[in-house]
């Protein structure tokens, strides 16, 4: 009996807590996080190193994936292993169009772009033929959207270069173009700078349709998360607002920290860092005008409706 009235005790003290603190058992023990390599994704690898989501919410354990492509996260996403993910906004376009449930919680970076060659008669689009080769990370990624752009800007037609791409990613890409085995690379950094230091020729095409501070990457969260833990949201939103701000403010530290992990001297990544078109905001700049780009020339079916439709409520933008 007094066994029995023992466990009793415990378990009534058990439901006692629960009452009192109900948020406690609707708490995820876990974060699943995923982005892409390249000084665009650093907003996260602060939050990463510095603790910044646990900063604001003690109770979770967060995952760090690095993942080759959009596509990759958008499959975590549809299929609940990843919460929230980071990748350029043309794929983050793609996947609210076709109903994935995320939307935009952040901006994470806009970063220097430009179509870059190893050919110096290649000026413009036009001097672009039939047998040019040009690698982009991927069909349908950020970068094949700015080729598009451009080649609709220069030539009237934004599937001209379909024939030309080819998908690699950007360090494959980069190391066909410094070896010659394609002709062009849409690159963006760090690579932009390496292929800078290697002497190689840019094309102005991206500046004329995507200006520099326009949105590069961007962070997108699960309707799930957003709408059953608004506590981890939130706290998710403060931590890329203070990375982002860390980026911006304090880069001189920041490339001290983190030149290790992208494997550079602290010096390097300074000079990156200070960059104009390398720039760190929570603001997003631009993504509807993509998106009716995008609608316009077939790249997704239907035309977004409304930045509501893309982004959460507490992103500013457009």
């Amino acid at each position: 009996m007094k066994k029995f009235v023992s466990l009793l005790t415990v378990l009534l003290v058990l439901a006692s807590l629960l009452a009192v603190s109900p948020a406690l058992a609707e708490k995820p023990a876990k974060l699943t996080i995923a982005y892409q390599y390249g000084l665009s994704y650093l907003p996260l690898v602060v939050m990463k190193d510095q603790g910044l989501i646990e900063k604001y919410y003690p109770d979770v354990e967060v995952e760090w994936l690095i993942l080759n492509s959009g596509a990759a996260i958008n499959e975590g996403i549809i299929t609940g292993s990843i919460d929230v993910g980071a990748m350029g906004i043309a794929p983050a376009i793609t996947g609210v169009s076709r109903g994935i449930p995320y939307k935009i919680f952040a901006n994470l970076s806009s970063q220097p772009q430009a179509i870059v060659t190893n050919k110096e008669h290649i000026k413009s689009m036009a001097d672009i033929t039939a047998d040019t080769k040009i690698s982009v990370v991927n069909i349908g990624s950020i970068q094949h959207i700015f080729v598009a752009m451009a080649a609709k800007n220069e030539l009237g037609d934004a599937r001209a270069m379909d024939n030309n791409i080819v998908a690699m990613s950007h360090p494959d890409g980069m190391a066909a173009l410094l070896a010659g085995s394609v002709d062009c690379q849409m690159a963006t950094s760090p690579y932009i700078f390496i292929e800078r230091e290697a002497g190689l020729f840019e094309i102005d095409s991206v500046d004329k349709v995507w200006p520099q501070g326009n949105s590069f990457i961007v962070g997108v969260a699960s309707q799930a998360l957003k709408d059953g833990n608004p506590e981890l949201y939130d706290a998710l939103v403060q931590a890329m607002a203070d990375a982002n701000d860390y980026l911006a403010n304090q880069k001189e530290a920041a490339a001290e920290a983190l030149c290790e992990g992208l494997e550079v001297d602290a010096g390097t990544l300074l000079m990156w860092l200070s960059d104009p078109g390398c720039g760190y905001f929570s603001e997003t700049k631009g993504v509807m005008q993509m998106a009716a780009f995008m609608a316009e020339e077939g790249f997704i079916d239907e035309a977004i409706g409304s930045f509501a439709d893309v982004a959460f409520e507490n992103v500013i933008g457009d």
